[in-house]
This record gives C-alpha cells, structure tokens and sequence, in this order.
C-alpha cells in the first residue's frame, strides 16, 4: 500500500514538501542561534560552529550511503552548514565591523548588517560559480543546456566514476541558497532596486513562472533521489516569491518569531520530519522510471 506512494505525482509531491519546510526551519534555526544565544559572542558562535559541524558529519555519512539516503543527508547537511558557517560568519563579522542595518525611506530596516554582508559577497559567488561551470562532469540541466547554446562544451564527462551524491547535493544546495539570497537582497536594496520597484515586480512573476514550470516537471519525477535533488532549486525559486510576498506585507514571516508561533513552527517541524522518513526510507529498486 506505501508503495502506492513511491510513484508519480507523490514522489515529486513529498519531496517539494519536504525541501519547502526545510527553509522556514532553516530561519527559524538561524533566529534561534541568534535570537536565544545573545548578539554574536563566544558561546553563540561556538553553538553556530557545532551546527555546521553536525552538517558536515551528516554529509560525510552520506558519502557511504545509497543514493536516496545520500542525497537526504547531503540536503540536511547542506541546511546546517549554511545556516552555522556561512550566514552565522557573515552575521558574526557584521558585528565585529559594525556595519549599520539599511533603511528604506519610511523608516523601516530593509537590511540588516549580515545580509548586507551576504550582498557583499554575491561577486565571489558568481566566481566559484563559472568554476563549477567549466567542470565537464557537470549534471546540472542548466549548465548542460548553457555547454550546448553557448558553444562553450567542456568536453565528455569521465566515464565510470561513482557519483558522490552527499557532497554534490550538498554543494549544490548552498549554492541555490546562495544564488537567492544575493537576487533578494538585490531586489530589497533601494539604492539599487527597491521592494516596489517596476523590476522587483518583473522578476516576482518571471520566477512564479518558472517555479510552476519546474513543478510541472517535478511531479513526473518516478525516483526519489533525483526528486529530491530537482526539488531543491525548484522550491528554493519558489521561495524568493515568498519572501517577496512577505516584504509586500500579504505574507507573515512567522518563522522569523518561532517563540511566538510555536503551533505553526511545530506543524512545520512535523511536516518534515514525515516527509523526510519517507524520502530516507524510499526501496532503492524499482525506480526505473525516471524522466
């Protein structure tokens, strides 16, 4: 009967639901380590190491698991890195360089010192970025396609080497986070664009486009590991909408307050948690039929 479920359109579903949750957790983790612990100190950042370390670790089982679990552990793992390394460091040195939060002409914090930070570091992301492009081993459908129309082919992939799905799921996430996070914070910065600026309102429909044409795709997906992995930029994409709905005042960031919305941060947490345990149980076989 479970098996019912380990076929279109479940497969694609349980895995948009999963990686969805997995970025209002994501948030409400960040808050907490910063929110919980105090303004950046010892104990706050040794706390937002120990996260990024158990990510790591997570990632590094992975390396020795079956796709379908590899790929689950290199996500998670992915989630905890960046929210322990990455956004906490940029967070942490914010307040070390005191930069000042930015405001928008009403008044109100468009943002604060460590997106600022984040912002600051979108050109070092683009450069890593056309790195990983020139890598000839590539899976990616975005970069195969650009290696075709660009007429800047790699060469052929290596044959016969075994796929590391914890680390590449894991890379690849941070790298959508990422890739999103330096788009919003473009969008939000008045001195650039603004939240209510006539390009700010093209991208938001230009990415529901593109989201929706990604789940359309995702709920054909017949194995799960792929699933997973093709649902992470396609909620990510989604995502970007969310956050902008929220600055447009429709939406209520409630994972921003996870103190003060207990009830849906738990509804959240249950939601992942179910659908992780199905993504991570998944039978390896009789998943032939993958798009």
């Amino acid at each position: 009967m479970l098996g019912k479920f380990y076929r279109p359109p479940f497969v694609g579903i349980i895995a948009f639901v999963t990686v969805i949750m997995a970025q209002p957790l994501g948030h409400s983790l960040f808050v907490l380590l910063k929110g919980v612990l105090g303004s950046p100190d010892e104990a706050s950042f040794t706390a937002s190491f120990l996260c990024g370390l158990v990510g790591f670790v997570l990632v590094w089982i992975g390396l020795k698991k079956q796709e379908t679990a590899a790929t689950w552990l290199g996500f998670v793992g992915a989630i905890l890195i960046w929210t322990g390394w990455f956004e906490y460091t940029w967070e942490f040195f914010a307040h070390l360089l005191n930069v000042q939060p930015l405001y928008t002409a009403t008044g109100e914090m468009a943002m604060s010192p460590g997106l600022q930070i984040i912002q600051a570091s979108g050109i070092i992301m683009i450069a890593v970025t056309v790195l990983l492009y020139f890598n000839r081993d590539t899976r990616c459908t975005a970069f195969k396609w650009l290696h075709r129309n660009a007429h800047m082919d790699p060469g052929k992939a290596a044959p016969g080497k075994d796929r590391d799905y914890a680390r590449i799921t894991a890379l690849e996430t941070i790298f959508v986070i990422w890739f999103i996070y330096v788009v919003n914070l473009t969008l939000y910065d008045e001195r650039i664009l603004g939240i209510e600026h006539p390009v700010t309102y093209g991208v938001f429909f230009g990415f529901l486009v593109w989201a929706i044409y990604l789940n359309t795709r995702l709920i054909k997906y017949a194995r799960m590991a792929p699933a997973v992995r093709y649902a992470i930029p396609t909620t990510i994409i989604t995502w970007l909408d969310i956050e902008v709905l929220s600055r447009w005042g429709i939406l209520k960031e409630f994972w921003l307050m996870p103190a003060e919305y207990a009830m849906e941060m738990g509804l959240v947490v249950a939601a992942f948690i179910i659908a992780g345990i199905a993504i991570y149980l998944t039978p390896e076989r009789g998943e032939e039929n993958a798009p």
